[in-house]
């Protein structure tokens, strides 16, 4: 580190409290990879379904995803919320199998803000209900939420980023 030397664990600690790369000390702020990959935004997310029709009253029905085409044969659909070609891809599954239990390794949820205010979310929250949608895990507070499932089981988390 430019003619000083010092062990991973110093690193760390300088990390930990905040003094690598403070101003005079000829240490590099601490990087966890070495070839850091910069990364701007989330593409998309793909998801394998069960029912690709059941999949896509969910996403493009319920939530209002813009279905933006069909690929291999009909098996693939996607779907916009408005800026990208696709946010999410739905793939009918090519295997069978159950669910990992939850809190097994694997996806937790994939959140969705909801333009606007509060009021916006308790609307979302009454047109998810009225599709026969129990919502769970309500939050309040800066960032209120509330989560659903799709027909494959996975987690859906609505909010709504009034500061943003």
């Amino acid at each position: 580190m430019f003619g000083r030397t010092r062990s991973a664990a110093a690193a760390a600690t300088e990390a930990v409290r905040g003094t690598a790369g403070a101003a005079g000390s000829g240490v590099m702020a601490l990087c966890y990879t070495t070839r850091a990959v910069k990364l701007t935004e989330l593409g998309h997310v793909s998801l394998f379904v069960r029912d690709l029709e059941a999949a896509l009253r969910f996403y493009r029905d319920l939530l209002g995803l813009r279905e933006t085409g069909r690929g291999k044969g009909g098996r693939i659909a996607f779907l916009s919320a408005g800026v990208h070609h696709h946010d999410v891809s739905l793939e009918v599954a090519r295997a069978t199998g159950e669910r990992p239990a939850r809190g097994a390794p694997g996806l937790y949820h994939i959140a969705f803000r909801v333009a606007g205010t509060a009021g916006d979310l308790a609307a979302a929250r009454r047109e998810a209900e009225g599709h026969g949608l129990v919502p769970f895990g309500e939050m309040a507070g800066a960032t209120p939420s509330f989560c659903v499932k799709d027909p494959d089981g996975n987690e859906i988390e609505l909010y709504v980023d009034p500061a943003g």
